[in-house]
């Protein structure tokens, strides 16, 4: 049997995990997009993070955010690894056709 606190940080760390599912994140207000890898957290206990192993400056996990916005960390985007996991965690823009029946004669 679990102790109530395991459960209830595993639990904080799934739903965060979910949270990043296909995404990249970024720190605060930052503009700068990281991918997103899974580093130990408590125990065994996995958490999002940048994938670039930035500082964030704080145990506030909370802070690093998710965002479907490409990757624009120079550290990140150096890592052959974490550069193609970037490119798995965005889906492609869907494509408009805004070529009217007019415009095709």
């Amino acid at each position: 049997m679990t102790d109530p606190l395991s459960a209830l940080l595993e639990g904080t760390a799934a739903h965060a995990r979910g949270r990043f599912d296909q995404r990249n994140g970024r720190l605060g207000s930052s503009t700068t997009v990281h991918a997103v890898h899974l580093q130990r957290w408590l125990g065994e206990m996995l958490i999002p993070a940048p994938g670039c192993h930035v500082g964030t400056g704080t145990w506030d996990f909370t802070r690093f955010v998710p965002t479907n916005d490409p990757v624009t960390c120079g550290r990140c985007l150096r890592s052959p690894q974490v550069r193609q996991a970037a490119a798995d965690h965005v889906s492609p823009q869907l494509e408009l056709d805004l070529v009217s029946p007019e415009d095709s004669r």
